[in-house]
């Protein structure tokens, strides 16, 4: 039977006894190279460790002038990036590159499987640890400097035991991460539906056996006889009347689910004037018009940021406007247009002449109903996915928490 002792250390409680209790000091030296030439610049996130930028969604982003001073990363070296320790921003790299100058790169000095350590360091206990040794008042300016990193102590067992609990994990975790894939490919499957839905309903109505005429635009198609096109600001105009910092709903980019139209509440606090807006309106994202963050509120409030609010006439149903801006065939065309090559945002000038499709008020007002009832259908089977997907992050976690830390054993 394995016997065990106290580690030590608060979050991860009894070990075997043969495991040791090293100071990071003694695992961890920092490198600081810096030769950019050639070399490949790399991104570190607390979602998927390190990935080559060019990989990443934020591959245009914060482009430098110059690499010159930048660090050389070599594989399997522990990268950190010093602002955002507090959030798990660190991860063994699996690449050569660089990283930002304001990064710490560590090589090992001591004899140890490196990926044991990765999986090790990235357990949510050092990360809160970590936090609560950064510098700084507020979690935007915390910093993690090698001096406090060097002070945590840390399990270390036996290295042929750190490799079999390395790998253990890659193939366990493997297994849960293609769960999770199957349960992310779905979701996107019923977010394409609910887009299609969408779309050919905004477009074509309810009723299959509708006579059905051209509408002179090309992108659109044949569309219900009865029905109108015209151009976006023959109905609706955009509003700009600014509104009181006091105002109590404020709605940012961030309250906006993508291509959903919900409303997705945040601990976030939205300081600045923002622009009014009351039941009936219609709130559209410009920035990267291609998420498709729409949202037909509820209220009367403020919104802050790249947010256009757009007030319809008499004419045109909110709800059924909010269902027209979510259709495939307005984002697309909007989106073509964008100005701004790192932050591409919507062009009003452009957006209000953009042809849209307008039924009768009364059949606009029963596609908008049908739309609500079919979409929360589908978005109730994205959520049950999604928490699919939280509990096997979760389950995950504990596995590697158990691995690392010895509660379970792992045979040869």
């Amino acid at each position: 039977m394995k016997q065990y002792k106290d580690s030590g250390i608060e979050w991860i409680g009894k070990i075997p006894v043969s495991w040791d209790v090293k100071r990071l000091k003694e695992i961890f030296v920092e490198r600081n190279n810096r030769d950019a030439k050639g070399k490949t610049l790399l991104s570190v996130s607390q979602y998927y460790g390190i990935k080559p930028k060019a990989e990443t969604d934020i591959a245009d982003s914060h482009i430098a002038e110059s690499y010159d001073d930048y660090k050389v990363v070599q594989k399997g070296d522990f990268v950190m990036n010093i602002m955002l320790a507090w959030n798990g921003s660190y991860a063994v790299s699996d690449y050569e590159g660089i990283v930002s100058p304001a990064y710490c790169v560590y090589k090992f000095r001591k004899e140890c499987c490196h990926k044991y350590l990765h999986y090790l360091l990235r357990t949510d206990g050092y990360q809160t640890a970590f936090k609560t040794m950064s510098r700084g008042i507020i979690d935007s300016r915390l910093r993690l400097y090698p001096e406090q990193f060097y002070t945590f102590n840390t399990i270390f067992p036996p290295v042929n035991e750190q490799q079999r609990i390395s790998d253990y994990l890659d193939e366990k975790c493997g297994e849960i991460d293609s769960l999770i894939g199957l349960q992310e490919q779905m979701i996107d499957k019923l977010k394409a539906y609910k887009q299609s839905v969408i779309t050919e309903t905004v477009t074509k109505g309810l009723n299959p056996n509708a006579k059905l005429v051209p509408s002179g635009i090309d992108w659109i198609g044949e569309i219900p006889e009865g029905w109108e096109v015209c151009r976006f600001k023959s109905y609706i105009r955009l509003h700009n009347e600014k509104c009181s910092e006091t105002a109590s709903f404020k709605v940012n980019l961030e309250n906006i689910e993508s291509k959903s139209g919900r409303f997705i509440p945040t601990d976030s606090k939205y300081e600045g004037e923002g622009t009014s807006f009351r039941k009936g309106d219609v709130l559209f994202g410009k920035l990267r018009p291609y998420l498709a963050k729409v949202l037909a509120p509820e209220t009367e409030g403020s919104a802050i940021g790249d947010i256009y609010v757009f007030r319809p006439t008499s004419r045109i149903d909110a709800n059924f406007l909010k269902y027209t801006l979510l259709a495939d065939t307005f984002v697309t065309i909007v989106d073509s247009s964008t100005y701004g090559t790192k932050m591409p945002r919507a062009n009003w000038d452009f957006i209000s002449c953009v042809p849209i499709v307008i039924p009768p008020l009364s059949e606009q007002q029963t596609i908008a109903l049908s739309l609500d009832d079919k979409c929360s259908e589908i978005d109730k089977l994205i959520d049950l996915k999604q928490q699919k997907i939280e509990k096997l992050k979760d389950y995950k976690k504990s596995v590697i928490y158990e691995a690392v830390t010895g509660k379970i054993n792992i045979e040869s």
